[in-house]
């Protein structure tokens, strides 16, 4: 019989049994069987969950993963969520597939065992590579501690802004402008929960950002293929979530892999991202989750926001989210549809400045021809609106800076601030 003992996990208290507790990947194996029923039998750790679904590997709480080589969802982003949450992976190889051990080693997996191994071997490992309480608490806080990697030339603009504020407009806008400069440019939707790039410039639904996970993490097609040239304009667009729903189906990690492989084919990456930064984590599932490892990923952050006091202020709880995630980037302004009097525009720009430092402060009156070319499935391609985004771009990347790479990330905000008309 277990011994009941109380423990912490990353500052949580629970009960747990002194024997380890097990997540156990279901695959077509002889060992799978023989381990369920040598624990059941005889004790030394306790099968908790049973998975198939990759989406499902963080909904329990348990100690380690045991999964096989062969599982499709095995990947190096799901070992970096599991290590995220605290949880450590035991991987299974085949002895007679030599590569098999190498494939779990590069995985960076905590510990390989060979198939067929004794089942007591099995129990031992487990009990091996069983995470300590400090180690649950450090793998945990990794995830808002890490920065964004470097990624040589390129620079990761990420749009955001409060829902409705015109964020995927101004990605578009953006993206149009930099990629003028005849610099390979990319647009990604990483909205998770109102995707509308696809549909605003009227793209098929697929390819997506759930192929380029696939083609990442699978090698299932060909990432350069897949963002899909935008007629009229010289960037190329990758569409985000078909469903809502689907949201599980691409956690931070995946996200951040994406982008990194993009950034190393494009000079100019921009990400229209969610409204929502909150850490609902519900089951362990990382709910707006895209959207945060898109933020963390940002070289320059825009910020949209409708030009009112209403406007500023569900912009400025957008900013504290930021913040909140311990991201230290530039953060230029946009206020879209800004009243024409310069008034009220300096009260905006005082209610913002005295919320935060913003880079600069772009006003880009009401136009038209944005809702004509929202309509028409197009981009804006003159006009008040796209002259103020153009001067946008200048700032957020000068153009004298744009034809050298990068030599290092910015990590603080000017101290100076650009207001424009």
């Amino acid at each position: 019989v277990a011994h009941w003992q109380p423990t912490v996990v990353a500052g949580i208290s629970r009960v747990m049994p002194s024997e380890p507790e097990v997540a156990l990947v279901l695959t077509a194996e002889q060992w799978v069987e023989n381990f369920h029923r040598h624990c059941t039998d005889h004790g030394g750790a306790r099968v908790r969950q049973v998975l198939v679904d990759p989406a499902l590997v963080l909904d329990e709480l348990y100690d380690v993963l045991v999964v096989s080589h062969r599982w499709p969802g095995l990947t190096h982003a799901l070992v970096d969520a599991v290590h995220t949450h605290g949880r450590t992976v035991l991987g299974v190889f085949d002895p007679d597939e030599p590569a098999s051990r190498a494939y779990l080693s590069r995985l960076a997996v905590d510990g390989v065992l060979a198939a067929d191994a004794p089942m007591p071997s099995f129990v031992e490992a487990i009990a091996a590579n069983v995470p300590s309480d400090g180690e649950r608490v450090r793998r945990s806080s990794a995830e808002r501690t890490e920065p964004a990697p470097a990624r040589g030339g390129a620079t990761v603009i990420v749009v955001g802004g409060p829902a409705g504020s015109g964020k995927t407009e101004l990605a578009i806008a953006l993206g149009a402008s930099l990629a003028e400069r005849g610099e390979p440019t990319v647009v990604i939707d990483a909205d998770e929960t109102t995707p509308a790039l696809a549909p605003r410039l009227g793209l098929p639904i697929e390819p997506s950002l759930r192929t380029a996970v696939d083609a990442v993490e699978h090698d299932l097609g060909n990432l350069d293929e897949l963002p899909v040239a935008v007629p009229g304009v010289r960037f190329r667009a990758l569409g985000g979530l078909a469903n809502v729903a689907a949201w599980p189906q691409i956690g931070p990690q995946q996200l951040q892999a994406v982008l990194d492989r993009l950034a190393q084919r494009h000079r100019f990456v921009v990400v229209d991202t969610g409204p929502c930064l909150e850490d609902l984590t519900a089951n362990a599932r990382e709910r707006y989750g895209q959207s945060r490892a898109a933020v963390r990923s940002a070289d320059v952050l825009v910020a949209a926001a409708i030009g009112s006091p209403v406007g500023v202020t569900r912009l400025l709880d957008w900013v504290a989210g930021v913040h909140g995630l311990g991201v230290a980037r530039p953060i230029h302004v946009v206020v879209n549809r800004a009243p024409s009097d310069a008034f009220r525009r300096r009260e905006l720009t005082e209610e913002l400045c005295r919320g935060f430092e913003p880079a600069s402060v772009s006003f880009v009156p009401g136009d038209r021809r944005v809702e004509a070319a929202g309509w028409d499935g197009t981009t804006t391609t003159h006009g008040p609106f796209r002259n103020a985004v153009d001067a946008l771009a200048a700032r957020v990347v000068p153009v004298a800076r744009a034809s050298r790479r990068r030599r290092a990330r910015r990590h603080s905000s000017p101290s100076r601030v650009t207001w424009s008309a």
